[in-house]
């Protein structure tokens, strides 16, 4: 009698047993609250945005979705959060360009890696970087921008949502390509950045353009890495048809969700983000807070991080640009 048969028997049902496991639990995805971890400060744009797409994936999904605000480090505290948390769909991530492109070539002690330490669950959109002053300053376009930081004694000073964010990485750019005299002060987000703005502490913000400060007539809005204009400032140029090409980019917005997290939750979390931006609310809120709506699937969101990793590396190695 071979007594081999009932272990490999027995094998075989632990086998289909665990297997059968799988489906019953993605199918029972989600049955409890979804963490969304934004890592910046409430009140910016990319807090409203992560806020109403969140409302849309709640709707579909029929469960509440949580906004948890973790901010600090551009956006790194947020991520090493999410990283660390169980692969188990609940606790995602805003996943942007500052904290899964530009961290992993300007921080050496970042804890966690950019790609390999998460699943892409997809891009939801993204928006360029914009300069805008204040309008007590007699600036109208690129080329007074210029003039007037090297005349001032010691430049303009420039707001930043935090060193090391891509607004600080294309704020050095645009004065290594023309020339510009320009001081970075780093803020903790947009928003506290903006309030030193309105405040005449500031010149002006490296940033994405709050279209209500534009129209009230209490920032002005001098150009973008864009490659089109924004709806609602049709007549100002970007910084490519102002005659500077190679300073184009953006910064992209996605959710990310903890590596090891099983490929059903995933692909559940992607379609909910991807029918929450056929949402004329979501379209709306998005639009006004100069994004670009985009959606797709989670590999091309990894994708454009690791072409944003090489292209951000190429920049920095060459010496253009320095965090300090």
């Amino acid at each position: 009698m071979d007594n081999g048969l009932p272990r490999i028997r027995l094998a075989a049902l632990a086998l289909l047993s665990a297997l059968a496991v799988i489906p019953a639990a993605a199918a029972d995805y989600p049955n409890r609250p979804i963490h969304v971890v934004v890592p910046w400060p409430p009140g910016g744009p990319t807090d409203a945005v992560a806020r109403v797409i969140s409302q849309e994936i709640s709707e579909s999904l029929k469960q509440p979705v949580v906004i948890d605000n973790k901010a600090g480090a551009t956006g790194v505290l947020g991520s090493d959060f999410v990283a660390k948390s169980a692969p188990d769909g609940y606790t995602i991530v805003v996943a942007g360009t500052a904290s899964h492109s530009l961290a992993k070539i300007a921080n050496a002690k970042l804890p966690y890696d950019p790609l390999k330490d998460f699943r892409p669950i997809g891009e939801y959109g993204r928006y360029p970087v914009a300069i805008f002053v204040g309008t007590s300053l007699p600036i109208t376009n690129l080329a007074e921008f210029i003039a007037q930081s090297k005349s001032a004694k010691d430049g303009l000073s420039i707001g930043l949502p935090g060193v090391g964010s891509v607004s600080h990485l294309y704020a050095q750019l645009l004065a290594a390509k023309t020339g510009a005299k320009l001081t970075y002060v780093p803020y903790r987000g947009d928003a506290p950045a903006r309030l030193d703005l309105l405040s005449g502490n500031i010149h002006g913000i490296s940033s994405t353009p709050d279209f209500g400060l534009i129209a009230d007539g209490k920032a002005r809005l001098i150009g973008s890495t864009g490659t089109q204009r924004w709806p609602q400032t049709p007549n100002v140029p970007t910084f490519a048809e102002a005659g500077f090409p190679d300073l184009v980019g953006f910064i992209v917005w996605g959710f990310a969700a903890p590596a090891g997290t099983p490929d059903d939750i995933v692909k559940i979390l992607n379609g909910a983000t991807n029918r929450a931006l056929k949402s004329e609310r979501v379209k709306r809120i998005m639009v006004d807070n100069a994004y670009f709506v985009t959606g797709g699937t989670p590999e091309a969101l990894w994708s454009t991080f690791d072409q944003q990793i090489a292209e951000f590396g190429a920049v920095i190695r060459s010496g253009a640009v320095k965090f300090e």
